[in-house]
């Protein structure tokens, strides 16, 4: 999560000590996404497998975040292009995990087909486009789409079929986190790269929203992580 927007600033603000000028929040937002993962330590191995592949993606996000600050630490260069390598990965995990949160077979399948789809997708489009050194204005809200609508679409069908007590379930509290994870970085990219050079602080405002917002959405999927095992059915007399 914070990574990414560590990097994306510190081309922004184009220092040559970038570490010294980044504002902690940034590098919060980054150390967040642990949280999920500590969450997870409650059940250890009794984790269901969706719970699993949300940890694993949260585990995803941080190596991404590991290698962006460690190879600008290294040499000092604008690493962006790691973005644009680990960025589809991490997002087809985490359609993966929704695929499993779906109730319905047809929802499932559709899914799990989606994902070959996104990154032949994404493969052709990349190049096309030459985004591995600048803002992502292409692939970046695109990918943030596709996410946020699997996700709200995840969160919609599940609460229509279970409405009473949705806050008791993981599906409810991931699906929004991951929604708010993804939901400004349908706009972040292009909105940067256009006010950069005119609104450079309004710019900087607003990867301080994002990764406010990328707190709370670790704080979410961390509830999620936390929630009650389901109860295993049993048989028995009636």
């Amino acid at each position: 999560m914070g990574g990414i927007l560590l990097d994306l600033y510190a081309a922004m603000s184009q220092s040559p000590a970038p570490r010294r000028d980044i504002p902690l929040i940034l590098y919060a937002a980054s150390l967040s996404q642990a949280l999920p993962v500590i969450a997870a330590l409650r059940y250890g191995r009794r984790l269901p497998a969706e719970r699993l592949w949300t940890v694993a993606w949260c585990v995803a996000l941080m190596v991404g975040d590991g290698l962006q600050l460690w190879m600008r630490g290294s040499n000092g260069t604008n690493n962006l292009w790691l973005r644009a390598a680990g960025a589809p990965i991490q997002n087809a995990i985490m359609l993966w995990t929704l695929s499993l949160w779906q109730r319905h077979a047809v929802s499932r399948l559709a899914f799990r087909i989606a994902i070959p789809l996104f990154l032949v997708t994404l493969v052709a489009l990349i190049p096309t486009v030459g985004e591995t050194r600048t803002f992502d204005t292409v692939t970046g809200p695109f990918q943030a789409l596709l996410l946020l609508a699997s996700a709200l679409y995840t969160l919609v069908r599940n609460a229509a079929s279970d409405p009473e007590g949705v806050t008791r379930h993981d599906w409810f509290w991931v699906t929004l986190g991951v929604s708010l994870y993804f939901g400004l970085r349908v706009a972040l990219p292009p909105f940067a790269a256009m006010l950069m050079d005119s609104h450079r602080e309004l710019v900087r405002l607003a990867y301080f929203v994002q990764a406010s917002a990328d707190i709370a959405a670790s704080l979410l999927i961390a509830r999620g992580i936390w929630c009650p095992l389901p109860q295993a059915r049993s048989g028995g007399f009636f």
